[in-house]
């Protein structure tokens, strides 16, 4: 889906499956706009290809805003697999974009590929405002790192004492985490706990730490993640008690559950 300065542009097609893109409907600024790719599937690249050369024949500076950066799990090529983040980067990159902004890149090897970048760290942002929400009574309150990638991020990004991070093991053949362990000790029988990450799949990681932090005295357990995928209503998070709220933003995710607190980006 792409928006124009905060609205959405229509797309229509003609019988054979072409582009219809109507710019009588598009809002303009004289000065800066703003293309926004909310990512559903490849046609939104095309489209925003489109929406950028009809911008650049105006002569309309644009810069472009990625809620949730395509291709970010495909950083690297491996064997015969196509390099595709870094081929995708390259399309954005020769658009020349007054700037490109991207929030919680799953990969910082987009941020290192794009130009004229900015990183918004949206967990961070997330996790500081849920910590101050739910400490202040008796129980202390924990930050937990799923992994670490996630501890090495951001242990750098949040100024936070209390800590506990996990150590997975995973099965390279199936995929499947063979064992899960906490690191980090906790003071008095009972804290509450964050687990903070920037994607969210089906959420396996997230309840195994969550049940690890359960045997530990866990009394309430939250998940902060930028990027939610529809694929969170296929696991275990939405169907137990072992996490008591998601918190994340529409980057991805379109649908609404009671559980899910969603920020609009």
């Amino acid at each position: 889906m792409i928006f124009l300065n905060e609205g959405i542009v229509e797309i229509k097609r003609f019988p054979n499956g072409e582009v219809l893109m109507n710019s009588e409907s598009f809002i303009l600024k004289d000065t800066t706009n703003e293309i926004k790719l909310k990512f559903e599937n490849d046609e939104d690249i095309t489209h925003l290809i489109f929406l950028k050369g009809h911008l650049d024949e105006l002569r309309l500076k644009c810069n472009l805003v990625l809620p949730y950066m395509p291709y970010s799990r495909m950083d690297r090529t491996e064997g015969i697999t196509v390099f595709t983040l870094k081929q995708l980067c390259r399309i954005i990159n020769n658009l020349n974009f007054e700037s490109v902004t991207i929030y919680e890149p799953h990969s910082e090897v987009s941020v290192a590929l794009l130009n004229r970048v900015k990183v918004i760290d949206m967990s961070r942002n997330l996790a500081k405002e849920l910590l101050v929400k739910v400490n202040g009574g008796k129980e202390e309150v924990y930050l937990v790192y799923p992994d670490a990638g996630a501890a090495k991020r951001y242990s750098k990004q949040i100024n936070y004492e209390k800590i506990l991070t996990a150590n997975k093991e995973r099965d390279f053949k199936t995929g499947f985490i063979k064992n899960l362990e906490i690191n980090g000790n906790v003071q008095g029988k009972s804290f509450k706990a964050i687990i903070i990450d920037d994607l969210c799949s089906k959420g396996g990681t997230f309840i195994l730490t969550a049940s690890k932090l359960k045997e530990m005295g866990a009394t309430e357990i939250y998940l902060v993640i930028t990027h939610c995928e529809n694929t969170i209503f296929e696991g275990d998070i939405l169907k137990t008690d072992l996490i008591k709220k998601v918190y994340t933003t529409n980057s991805i995710l379109n649908r609404e559950h009671e559980k899910i607190k969603v920020y609009n980006i």
